[in-house]
């Protein structure tokens, strides 16, 4: 655990809950074992887990020891590692740059293009629109398309204003990734999933690897 992650955790939780978090994304711990790490009572213990168990961070459980009574522990539930960042992007971009070694750019173009495909059909089906689609239909089906953004975590919106049709997305799920492979992820992975979907010519106004706060999409419709 990074003294940053420990710090973001901190900022929400109080210093000895975040202690207790860490702790308990090593291994799971008993109250005793908590009241000594964090040196409060177990009264104290029990009050702080209470707090973080109703709220779905951690889970009780008791545990025989092999002798005496069972000792009650704590552990993580999912929602709990996932305060911790993780490292993800990071991976992504060394298996983009190793594939891109291997197999050269053009391979790992194709391979985008079938994970964008993929990404299509787990979330929305093979696409929306068809080139012969009237102009209204093919809104009410980026109306859909931007709903599957959302989906997706791009925080979407569509703008309509008289013949020019705007996706706005404030988010960019592949950022990290697209900062160190803008060729691969917003001209062929991004690229592959709006043209499968809307089946209309469009361009990449702005985008976030430009320094924008924002991805702009202006589609010819």
């Amino acid at each position: 655990m990074t003294e940053s992650e420990v710090s973001l955790v901190e900022s929400v939780f109080g210093g000895v809950k975040a202690s207790a978090l860490e702790a308990l994304c090593r291994e799971d711990k008993s109250v005793d074992d908590l009241s000594s790490m964090m040196r409060i009572n177990k009264t104290a213990v029990n009050e702080h887990m209470d707090y973080l168990e109703k709220r779905g961070y951690v889970k009780s459980f008791f545990r025989n020891s092999g002798r005496g009574r069972p000792r009650k522990y704590f552990g993580l539930t999912e929602k709990g590692y996932e305060l911790f960042p993780k490292k993800y992007s990071l991976f992504a971009s060394l298996m983009v740059e190793t594939l891109e070694e291997e197999f050269g750019s053009e391979k790992v173009g194709e391979l985008l293009d079938m994970v964008a495909l993929k990404i299509l059909k787990s979330s929305a089906g093979d696409g929306f629109l068809h080139a012969d689609a009237s102009r209204e239909d093919k809104i009410r089906s980026l109306e859909s398309f931007v709903s599957t953004l959302n989906r997706l975590g791009y925080y979407a919106r569509l703008e309509v204003s008289g013949n020019k049709v705007r996706i706005v997305r404030s988010n960019c799920v592949f950022y990290e990734l697209a900062k160190g492979h803008s060729g691969q992820i917003c001209g062929v992975l991004e690229s592959d999933i709006i043209k499968r979907s809307t089946d209309a010519d469009f361009t990449i106004a702005e985008k976030f690897t430009d320094g924008s706060r924002k991805c702009v999409i202006e589609l010819d419709i």
